[in-house]
């Protein structure tokens, strides 16, 4: 090809004549000439050829182009000028020129660049995702970033709930890693919530090779958007993720929070590694309401360990996650429903819940994990097999017995406002969001919680109730059944035996515990089950309230034949028949405000004679839970401490027509805010104690003989954050000691009478149970109408000498009741509850006296080496006390002389004794120490009364 014509220069045209056409050579314009071609003229036009038009084309652009350079020369050397411009003074020409430039080399060195990186972050080793996770460390470096903690269980929120020996009884932190997991819990979690979080052998090659993420998952990141923008939101979130997401506290979705738990989440694995997320995620993901964690759905949905789980019962754990609805959804149809009875809603999350589970149980299926018959068996089809898959017979879908204490520990702390650096925060904001270790301590002993459900279990099977609920129903299930068939409905029991089968399995207990600081130490809501309410009017209604009303609590529920869940008697709004109760508090004012003596007597006589629909017959009321015979006559006097012993219906009744006592005592009820009918306090004097009133407030009446001080139940008693407490219960105005039996001398005067109800009254029916209940225990039975419910309240302390001993005293309630309506019996004066309560002191007192002898007998092996090396000895010191603990002296038991934990540590002293060495096997000196304790029961001695 030739040379294109090169362009005459301006300079050569301005020459002279002479020198005509003649062309001048500058070097240096040719230069600028030659620069310009190359810049038009590649060696790829030069081989490939040009037309004509072309090189025409381009020879003008060589000319612009050459024009400008050399005006860019020329401006360059005028030293008089600032600034210089470049060569082309269009700036498009000049982005095409560095585009036509720069561009293709950038695309071909970037293509390299990018395919090494994505095959160093990609292939499976030690550098996979090393790139991705390069970039995350960067931004974490420089950008203002929450920083990660030290270890996943210190992140920034947490708030355990504890009992009174500081063990954890809920943690609502969602920070803490209570246990290692399971393989198998991981394996059911992961195929319900994130298939590629692992590699796995059962993966295909490319699976494990390209969709095992470092922690962020972009393929589902970009999934998730694609179906958000076609109208079907989701989310993205990894397990990792969702970690993130606890630390940093991010609420909102948003781009910037997004981001924010992307960084996280890749230094969270690089930091703790993907186990420790993993079990971290386990441990506190929220899988119902007020459950975090596996290992507590474990306890809650089945009562087992989690280690015990099959896989099925695991899937259907993580099918909760997020949505708590679908276990709602499960637990009405374990408890007898069908789909086509669920709302809409609640029909959709079942089939939500079925679908996950599915998924997750083929996916395992798939990587044989499971097998194939535990497959088929396994998957959901209808409602019965999801009842097949074992949930425990719990049946409130939300809280279980071992949530009650938490539950109620939430609603207290959430009722009122704290006050933090100068700062109001809500009880809200404490459980869930505010920074720092939240510590929630309450007066609950959770051992004594659970050992009491044992007693009561145990009291409920045993033969000896089952005699008093044969006995007290011989005459009642007749009229029971007639109830049923006068209605034409069918009675649910055929003969006695199955109506008492009925009748216990609908039997219910109801306990509740305080310490003389009004703080719950222990409780019982009674048995989990269903009230069926009804329009039907019980024939006894005037007499008898519902019996959902009454210690077990209120019914949720207020449609006929609604199923509703019964309110556990913690509940501030449960209410109680205090029946019998009452007469106490009647005696006690009666003294005070009629200045009575215990000593005054008093004539037993109904108020009134009249027709009772229920009896068919004229009735005397009030009427005594005994007939009048020769031996109790009508008219026959009592003194006020024997009428409360033999719990006299008719002279309590009397005493309260008496308007300066009646006055006295309500006005007494109305300064505490107890909550109770004024109308029917009218109308006591023919039903004491027959209205409902609140359950928690009557044991904090009952709690104030203790020393004239009413307080409020509660459970909280300290709120500290990060070691600082923000709340004292002690110091709460809403639980300030309000006087009610101020009256210190009538006080004790109706303790004692309280101390000889148990002796030998009405409340000695816990004798068989606790044989040392002597002037160790106060208190009052109560029985509603037709025996449908009993009702002990006491006081007890293990040791004689009370006021030394301020915190072993507890107060207790505890009801037992029928849930149905009907004619139904569970027993007279309180003989029930009384039996429970002497179980429970026993176990209370052999805890301290072990605790006791075990004290004393260490220290005396430390001071007497005598002593200490000898077995022997030891073994006469056992069988020292168990003579003083069984034995007897003459027909009465040596137990009856010696009161209270303290008064056998005084004996435990003797025998210890270094001096008589009655340890040593003197039984000669023993003897007399027995012989000094039977003696006290022939004097009479000041201290022989408990102190209170």
């Amino acid at each position: 090809m030739d040379k294109p014509k090169q362009p005459e220069s301006p300079q050569t045209e301005n020459k002279s004549d002479d020198q005509g056409k003649q062309k001048i050579f500058d070097p240096r314009e040719q230069a600028i000439k030659y620069k310009a071609y190359r810049h038009i003229f590649s060696d790829k036009d030069v081989k490939k050829g040009l037309d004509e038009k072309s090189i025409i084309r381009k020879i003008k652009k060589s000319k612009s182009l050459s024009g400008r350079y050399r005006q860019y020369l020329e401006m360059r050397d005028d030293d008089n000028r600032g600034s210089h411009t470049y060569p082309w003074q269009n700036p498009f020409n000049r982005f095409l020129f560095w585009g036509a430039y720069w561009i293709p080399r950038f695309m071909k060195w970037g293509s390299l660049l990018a395919l090494a990186l994505f095959i160093l972050n990609y292939i499976p080793g030690p550098t996979q995702h090393i790139i991705e996770v390069l970039i995350a460390r960067s931004v974490y470096d420089t950008a203002p970033i929450e920083r990660l903690p030290d270890d996943l269980e210190t992140y920034a929120h947490s708030a355990d709930i504890k009992d009174s020996r500081g063990a954890i009884i809920k943690s609502y932190g969602k920070r803490k890693v209570t246990q290692q997991i399971p393989a198998a819990a991981q394996k059911a979690l992961l195929a319900c919530e994130d298939h590629y979080f692992l590699p796995h052998p059962g993966n295909t090659w490319y699976e494990n090779l390209f969709l095992i993420h470092p922690g962020v998952s972009w393929l589902n990141l970009v999934g998730a958007v694609k179906d958000t923008l076609q109208g079907d939101p989701r989310g993205a979130s990894t397990i990792v993720m969702q970690n993130a997401k606890k630390i940093l506290g991010n609420e909102k979705r948003t781009i910037a929070n997004k981001l924010e738990e992307i960084i996280i989440a890749y230094m969270m694995v690089a930091k703790f590694g993907k186990e420790k997320n993993l079990n971290f995620y386990i441990n506190t993901v929220p899988v119902g309401a007020n459950i975090y964690g596996f290992p507590a759905a474990a306890t809650n949905y089945f009562k087992k360990d989690l280690a015990t789980l099959n896989m099925q019962q695991l899937v259907t754990i993580g099918s909760f996650i997020p949505n708590h609805n679908r276990q709602i959804a499960f637990y009405e149809i374990v408890n007898g429903k069908n789909f086509s009875d669920l709302s809409p809603a609640l029909q959709g999350h079942a089939r939500s819940a079925i679908n996950k589970i599915n998924l997750a149980l083929t996916h395992l299926w798939k990587r044989k994990e499971i097998a194939d018959d535990q497959y088929r068996s396994w998957l959901l089809t209808d409602e019965e097999s999801i009842r097949r898959i074992g949930f425990r017979d719990f049946r409130s879908p939300l809280y279980g017995e071992e949530e009650w204490t938490s539950w109620n520990v939430i609603k207290e702390v959430s009722s009122r406002t704290y006050t933090l650096n100068g700062r109001e925060i809500s009880g809200t904001q404490l459980l869930l969001d505010e920074k720092g270790a939240v510590s929630i301590e309450t007066g609950t002993d959770l051992a004594l919680v659970e050992k009491m459900k044992v007693i009561i279990g145990e009291f409920l099977e045993s033969s000896y109730f089952k005699e008093i609920l044969a006995s007290s129903n011989q005459g009642t299930w007749l009229r029971d059944k007639e109830r049923y068939t006068s209605r034409g409905l069918t009675p649910p029991y055929t003969d006695f035996n199955s109506f008492l089968e009925y009748l216990q399995h609908n039997i219910n207990v109801g306990l509740l515990a305080v310490n003389q600081k009004g703080e719950i130490v222990a409780y019982v809501g009674g048995k989990e089950f269903l009230q069926t309410r009804n329009d039907e009017k019980d024939e006894e209604e005037d007499e008898a309230p519902d019996p959902s009303e009454t210690a077990a609590g209120t019914s949720a529920g207020k449609s006929s034949n609604q199923k509703a869940v019964i309110i556990d008697i913690m509940n501030t709004k449960a209410k109680i028949t205090p029946s019998s109760t009452m007469k106490p508090i009647i005696a006690y004012y009666a003294m005070v405000a009629n200045n009575a003596k215990m000593s005054d007597r008093f004539a037993d006589k109904p108020i009134e004679y009249k027709y009772v629909a229920s009896t068919g017959r004229q009735t005397w009321l009030p009427r005594n839970w005994y007939n009048y015979d020769a031996n109790r006559p009508m008219g026959h006097e009592y003194n006020l401490l024997e009428a409360q012993v033999i719990s006299v219906n008719t002279i309590f009744a009397r005493l309260y027509t008496n308007p300066l006592l009646r006055n006295a005592m309500l006005q007494g009820f109305d300064q505490v805010g107890l909550d109770y009918s004024k109308e029917d306090a009218k109308y006591w004097p023919f039903g004491i104690g027959s209205s409902a009133v609140s359950v928690q407030q009557w044991l904090g009446i009952y709690n104030a003989f203790l020393d004239g001080q009413y307080r409020d139940p509660s459970f909280v008693r300290r709120i500290q954050i990060n070691g600082k407490t923000i709340y004292d219960r002690d110091q709460d105005e809403q639980y300030a000691k309000i006087p009610l039996f101020d009256s210190k001398k009538e006080r004790e005067a109706e303790m004692n009478a309280l101390y000889e109800v148990c002796n030998r009254g009405t409340g000695s029916a816990m004798k068989t149970e606790f044989k040392h209940h002597k002037n160790l225990v106060s208190g009052k039975t109560g029985t509603a109408p037709m025996n449908k419910s009993a009702l002990f309240i006491s006081h007890f302390n293990p040791y004689r000498d009370r006021q030394t001993h301020k915190d072993r005293t507890l107060t207790m309630l505890i009801s037992v009741t029928t849930n149905t309506g009907g004619f139904k019996s569970v027993g007279t004066s309180g003989n029930a509850p009384a039996k429970i309560a002497g179980r429970i002191y026993n176990h209370l007192f052999q805890q301290e006296l072990q605790e006791m002898m075990d004290k004393n007998i260490d220290k005396a092996k430390r001071e007497d080496t005598h002593f200490r090396n000898n077995q022997v000895y030891w073994a006469n010191v056992n069988r020292y006390m168990d003579t003083l603990l069984t034995g007897k002296c003459g027909n009465t038991l040596i137990s009856d002389n010696i009161i209270g934990v303290d008064d056998y540590g005084e004996a435990l002293v003797q025998i210890l004794n270094s001096n008589t060495k009655i340890y040593t096997g003197r039984d000669d000196v023993f003897s007399q120490l027995v012989q000094y304790y039977c003696d006290q029961e022939k004097m009479v001695r000041m201290d022989s009364a408990p102190a209170n």
